[in-house]
């Protein structure tokens, strides 16, 4: 099951004007089949704008929408990269205080 979360943040497009949105961010595991049973296949990262509330007869518009597919060791390093900037910018903090 996809883990849903919403954060505050801005899509910029070519030629558009940036504008401030609630940014959904989804995350799945990829299971695949596999002759010797079951694969994790790697992560899907999606992100993009929810859709916004149209009265009936209404055109929906396409919302923005990225997403990038990670294997496994992809996903770890990632995730260290992120762990290594946070503590930089932790100890860049403490130099303020």
């Amino acid at each position: 099951m996809a883990k849903q979360n919403e954060y505050p943040g801005y899509v910029k497009l070519p030629k558009k004007k940036l504008y401030h949105a609630n940014i959904r961010l989804d995350f799945n595991g990829l299971i695949r089949p596999d002759v010797k049973g079951v694969k994790l296949d790697g992560f899907s990262l999606r992100m993009f704008t929810l859709e916004k509330r149209f009265p009936l007869g209404k055109r929906r518009e396409e919302q923005p929408e990225i997403s990038v597919t990670l294997r496994p060791e992809e996903w770890l390093d990632l995730i260290v990269a992120m762990k290594d900037e946070y503590e930089a910018v932790w100890e860049n903090h403490k130099g303020f205080d």
